[in-house]
């Protein structure tokens, strides 16, 4: 199932890894639901303005702390 996701605030990325700091909207296929937040499969990567952001796919887990809404198209 493809998902929207709208995080509360900006992703961070660590030295090494390779996620767009400033994405707060993200979409892809929606891998699992756990009970403490959402595994998905990052196709695309935008910042607050919907701008799209480079960066490759990734497989997120994304804790509910950090998501503001999922949208299920």
């Amino acid at each position: 199932m493809t998902v929207r996701v709208f995080l509360r605030q900006s992703l961070f990325s660590q030295k090494g890894e390779h996620l767009p700091a400033t994405a707060v909207i993200l979409e892809g296929e929606l891998v699992e639901v756990l009970p403490l937040g959402v595994r998905v499969k990052v196709s695309r990567w935008m910042d607050e303005r919907g701008k799209e952001l480079t960066a490759e796919p990734r497989d997120l887990l994304i804790p509910d702390s950090k998501l503001d809404h999922v949208s299920y198209r």
